[in-house]
C-alpha cells in the first residue's frame, strides 16, 4: 500500500483503550448501489469492521481490482497456499502473489495491521473502464481470533465496478456473520496456543486439518473454554471476545464501500481516512489520537470528534460537547475547535464523504493544513461524563 498521507491513527489513553473494541455506528447511508458517469476514475474503497463490542478483528484486509476471472477460493474444494496463509496466519504475502501472477495489469491493496471492532480504513484506487482488469471487486480477510476463519467473495464476478454505459457502481457490500468461512486447513479447536491473537507463538502451528473450504459452524459455545471464553494480550491491553459469536442473527462482521472521489484525478493509491469509535472521558481517559503527514508537501487535512451527530446513527451514551485540540510533535498546541462552524468548513464534508453533521449541533470539527511531521489530537469533554465519540481524520488534498 502506498500511503502518502496519514500513516496511522489509534487510540493511546487508558480509557480509550477499554472501549477500543466498541462497534462504529453505520455510516454509509446508501444501501443500495448507484450509477456515476466516469471514464478514468478514483475510487475509493471503505472497509469497515462492523462488529459489536468484543467482537471479531480483521487483519490484513486484502482489497482486489480485476477481470473477473480471478476465483479467491472455491467453496468444496482445497484452500490454495495463497488462502492458507492469509486464513491462518494474516500473512497476505502468498495470495496477493497468486493474485499478480492470475491479474498481471489487475490492482490490490492490503489494509494492514489488525482492524478492530469500530474502525475503518479507505484505499484509493484508480480504476478506467477501457482497461479489462478494472471491472470487478474483491476482498478477503482473515478473523481474529480463530484457526482458520475468513470472509471474502466467492464469486469472482459477484461485484463489477462498471455498468454497461462505463458508468462507476458505487455500493455498500454487507458481510455478514454467515458468510465467514473456514479454509479447512487447520482444525478448529481453539486452544489458545493454535489460536492466532491468542498465545499461538509462531505461524503454522495449529493442528492441520486437510479439509476444504466451507462456511464455518462457528465458535464453541460460552463456558467451554473457546475463543467466547477468552481474554488476549495481543494489542498490549487485556480485551475479550464475548461479542464475537457471529452465527448470532443478523451478526455484520464488515462493510465495503466503493464510492467515486469528488474531483478526482489520476494519482497513486494512498489512504484517505481513518476513524475510531471510543469512550472518551477526562483525564487519564482522554481520548487521544496519533497520525503522521508523511514528507513532501503540505497537507489539508479534516479532523472531527463527533458525539451529538451520532445520535442519527442510532449511537446512544455519546459525549453530548465534543472539543478537538490538535498538538505538534514537540506537544505545542496548533489549533482547537469546540462547535464546529459552517463557514470555516463549507462543502469539506461531502467532498471528503463524511457524513453530515446539524448545522447547529456542538460537535467538533476543523479543517488545517499541516506539515509534514507527527500529530496528536486530544478529545475534549466539557461535562466531565465519559461517553462515545467518533474521531475522524480526512485527507482533503493530496
Amino acid at each position: 500500500m502506498n500511503i502518502n498521507s496519514f500513516h496511522t491513527i489509534s487510540n493511546l489513553n487508558s480509557g480509550a483503550r477499554r472501549s477500543f473494541s466498541s462497534v462504529i455506528a453505520k455510516l454509509a447511508l446508501a444501501l443500495g448501489t448507484l450509477a456515476i458517469s466516469a471514464s478514468a476514475v478514483e475510487i475509493a474503497v471503505t472497509v469497515r469492521n462492523t462488529t459489536p463490542d468484543n467482537g471479531l478483528w480483521a487483519v490484513n484486509p486484502i482489497l482486489m481490482v480485476h477481470d473477473g476471472s480471478f476465483d479467491s477460493f472455491d467453496a468444496g474444494s482445497s484452500a490454495s497456499a495463497g488462502l492458507e496463509a492469509a486464513a491462518e496466519d494474516g500473512n497476505p504475502g502468498p495470495f496477493r502473489e497468486a493474485f499478480s501472477t492470475d491479474q498481471p495489469n489487475g490492482l490490490s491493496a492490503v489494509i494492514g495491521g489488525p482492524v478492530a471492532p469500530g474502525r475503518s480504513f479507505t484505499q484509493i484506487f484508480d480504476i478506467d473502464p477501457s482497461i479489462s482488469s478494472h471491472q470487478f471487486l474483491s476482498y478477503l480477510s482473515m478473523i481474529i481470533p480463530s484457526n482458520d476463519g475468513f470472509w471474502g467473495n466467492d464469486t469472482a464476478n459477484a461485484y463489477p465496478l462498471f455498468d454497461g454505459d462505463d458508468n462507476v457502481i458505487a455500493r455498500t457490500i454487507p458481510v455478514w456473520g454467515a458468510a465467514v468461512w473456514d479454509a479447512g486447513t487447520e482444525t478448529n479447536d481453539e486452544i489458545p496456543a493454535n489460536t492466532a491473537f491468542l498465545a499461538q507463538a509462531a505461524p503454522n502451528t495449529g493442528v492441520t486439518e486437510g479439509g476444504v473450504v466451507a462456511l464455518h459452524p462457528g465458535f464453541m459455545a460460552p463456558g467451554m473454554g473457546g475463543i467466547l471464553d477468552a481474554t488476549s494480550m495481543a494489542p498490549g491491553f487485556p480485551i475479550s471476545f464475548t461479542g464475537a459469536d457471529f452465527t448470532e442473527s443478523m451478526y455484520q462482521v464488515a462493510e465495503i464501500t466503493v464510492s467515486v472521489v469528488n474531483g478526482s484525478t489520476a494519482t497513486p493509491s494512498r489512504l484517505l481516512n481513518i476513524s475510531s469509535r471510543s469512550v472518551a472521558g477526562t483525564g487519564e481517559n482522554t481520548q487521544i489520537a496519533g497520525f503522521v503527514v508523511s514528507p513532501g508537501e503540505d497537507k489539508q487535512v479534516l479532523i472531527r470528534a463527533v458525539g451529538p451527530g451520532l445520535e442519527s446513527q442510532g449511537v446512544n451514551g455519546f459525549v453530548a460537547d465534543p472539543s478537538i485540540t490538535v498538538f505538534d510533535a514537540d506537544a505545542n498546541s496548533i489549533a482547537t475547535n469546540d462547535d464546529w462552524v459552517v463557514a470555516d468548513i463549507g462543502d469539506t464534508f461531502a467532498t471528503v464523504g463524511a457524513f453530515e453533521l446539524d448545522t447547529d449541533s456542538a460537535d467538533a470539527a476543523i479543517l488545517l493544513t499541516l506539515a509534514p511531521g507527527l500529530y496528536t489530537v486530544h478529545v475534549g469533554n466539557s461535562s466531565g461524563v465519559d461517553g462515545v465519540v467518533l474521531l475522524e481524520v480526512y485527507e482533503v488534498t493530496n
